[in-house]
């Protein structure tokens, strides 16, 4: 292989690839070799068609999986040989690639951005301030009620039961806008619970005092996006009037059933049942539950804190492939949403070119944040396990719903998605790092609470 590495700029480098003659044809006459154990072509019998006839009815130019796999291959080689790390997807240079022939080498490049080979210092030792949450008596009895809902029972009210704050409701109803039925505004024996602010805001205010048969009008303002089911984009585009009417809909409602849940006493013989020692001990670890919930919060939001302080205190530009690798991501991610949620894509009202115009200055903030951590990755030796892989499809999974193995398969299927995940496990390793490494001031809940540096 003859290699040769243009440097466009700084971050920025064009490979030229030239494979060898012998490997072409080689290649070339495999191709065809397999070709003929295929194809069935009147007056020879299968496997026995000459080559020179396969290459009038299939011309070198056609077969681009051929010459797809050899780029890839070469481009491979090409990266091991000089050591560059590509910082995103590579471009093929088209305008590079001559005539294509089976007996001469063949001549391609490659355009791609590598990552900017930079030091980075003074992220160890960094201070910043911690807040010490602690959990009530009010956090706990709500929690345990949450828990015993799972398992309470339901007493259907009687005819003349008004409808008030948590009860449960069958209902029917039918929704109308200036007259006219509205998409997807009307329902059968749909169920809700008063107060859960579920539905449209004014709703279930309206539902309280009326009586089981009772048949009334509900009048409330429909959200500016409702008629775009899922409303993924919500930053207003510069220059684009913004349509701010509000519109007034009107539903014919009838309540079918009204019940109140009725909760269990908390006994020992309840917990226990459960698999509790006592009820104290179970309050206990509803305790430390929430404790742990709220320290891992504080946590998260401290490290959103010092990744933005990294940002904000090293110089690099991240490469325009890694912004638009970053966009590309973003978006993936907000389509798998929303088909995950049984919505067709079309319906969602989700606009890709939009997303991609006001989603720009977040990509190459998290670009940016990435490249450092990724230079603190290289400089600390942190490397990404199989069982590192191995919890990130968890978390994934439970994020949108799904399996570890369906994540896994997913991720697999697109080489790209891949790479971004992997280095952002990396990314994150290298954070957990950063903030292990960090000195915290404990503060009270309510105090100032912005990160500072350490003095060195």
């Amino acid at each position: 292989m003859e290699l040769k590495v243009e440097e466009v700029d700084k971050v920025r480098r064009k490979l030229l690839i030239k494979v060898p003659e012998d490997v072409v044809s080689k290649k070339v006459a495999n191709a065809y070799r397999q070709m003929n154990q295929q194809v069935k072509m009147p007056g020879f019998r299968p496997g026995k068609i000459p080559q020179k006839v396969l290459e009038k009815q299939v011309p070198l130019e056609s077969m681009t999986q051929l010459w797809q796999d050899l780029m890839q291959e070469y481009y491979e080689k090409a990266l091991s040989e000089t050591g560059i790390t590509p910082a995103g997807p590579p471009e093929i240079d088209h305008t590079e690639i001559k005539e294509i022939k089976k007996d001469q080498p063949f001549a391609f490049s490659v355009l791609l951005d590598i990552k900017p080979d930079t030091k980075f210092k003074d992220y160890k030792g960094l201070k910043f301030k911690k807040h010490e949450y602690g959990v009530t008596d009010a956090e706990v009895d709500t929690s345990i009620r949450k828990h015993l809902e799972e398992v309470a029972s339901f007493e259907i009210m009687n005819d003349d039961h008004a409808v008030g704050v948590d009860d449960f409701l069958e209902m029917d109803f039918e929704g109308f806008l200036e007259g006219e039925p509205l998409e997807n505004g009307s329902a059968r024996g749909y169920k809700v619970r008063v107060g859960e602010r579920k539905m449209i805001k004014g709703f279930e205010d309206q539902l309280i005092g009326h009586k089981k048969g009772e048949e009334f009008e509900v009048r409330v303002m429909l959200p500016q996006d409702w008629n775009n089911k899922v409303r993924r984009v919500s930053m207003p585009i510069p220059g684009k009037e913004q349509d701010n009417t509000q519109d007034i809909a009107s539903f014919n409602v009838k309540i079918k059933e009204i019940k109140r849940q009725v909760l269990p006493e908390l006994t020992d013989e309840l917990v226990q049942a459960q698999g509790e020692e006592s009820v104290e001990a179970f309050r206990k670890k509803v305790r430390g539950r929430i404790q742990g919930m709220k320290d891992q919060t504080e946590e998260m939001k401290i490290k959103q804190d010092l990744f933005d302080y990294l940002i904000e205190h090293n110089d690099v530009e991240p490469p325009e492939s890694m912004i638009k690798q970053e966009i590309k991501f973003m978006i993936e991610g907000a389509k798998y949403q929303i088909q995950q949620s049984g919505m067709k894509l079309e319906d969602s009202g989700f606009d890709e070119k939009q997303a991609e115009q006001e989603w720009r200055e977040r990509a190459a903030h998290n670009a940016k944040g990435y490249l450092i951590l990724d230079g603190i990755a290289n400089q600390e030796n942190l490397h990404v396990s199989q069982g590192d892989l191995e919890e990130e499809y968890k978390r994934l999974a439970e994020e949108i719903g799904t399996t570890p193995e369906t994540v896994k398969e997913r991720l697999f299927a697109n080489p790209e998605n891949m790479h971004q995940t992997t280095q952002r496990v990396r990314g994150q390793k290298a954070l957990n790092f950063v903030f292990s490494h960090c000195e915290f001031e404990y503060v009270k809940p309510g105090e100032d609470k912005k990160p500072a540096a350490a003095e060195k």
